[in-house]
């Protein structure tokens, strides 16, 4: 005789259990550095030895789960919040790149503008209308 046997009906989730798989782990590492120093540090030197790895493997490791490198992923970050504080500070354009760590306010400017198009002050300009 068979007898039906008392399954276990909840399931297993991942988000429940607090597991997640290394890699995962290491990619919520990796995020987790750049947003906590991108104001301050460039260097992805210091992100690698703080992850344990060299400049190459993890690089490899981002682009293999990101499709982009540790320095694009740096990038994009002091772009969003040079958006964010264009958009929601009264900090004048200079006081924006010093926040953001840049050598000058020409580099600043050549390096808005590469990646949106327009300088920063015509950007913040088209906000405030």
């Amino acid at each position: 005789m068979l007898t039906k046997t008392k399954s276990y009906s909840r399931g297993f989730r991942l988000v429940d259990s607090g597991y997640y798989a290394p890699d995962f782990q290491r990619l919520r590492v990796l995020q987790s550095l750049i947003e906590l120093d991108f104001r301050h540090n460039r260097d992805i030197n210091v992100y690698a030895v703080k992850m344990g790895t060299s400049i190459h493997a993890l690089n490899r490791f981002a682009k293999a789960y990101l499709g982009r490198s540790v320095y694009e992923l740096l990038q994009d970050r002091i772009y969003r919040e040079t958006l964010y504080l264009l958009q929601h500070s009264r900090h004048t354009i200079k006081e924006i790149s010093e926040l953001l760590s840049f050598s000058d306010l020409p580099y600043f400017s050549r390096w808005f503008k590469q990646r949106n198009g327009q300088t920063a002050k015509v950007y913040r300009k088209g906000f405030k209308t």
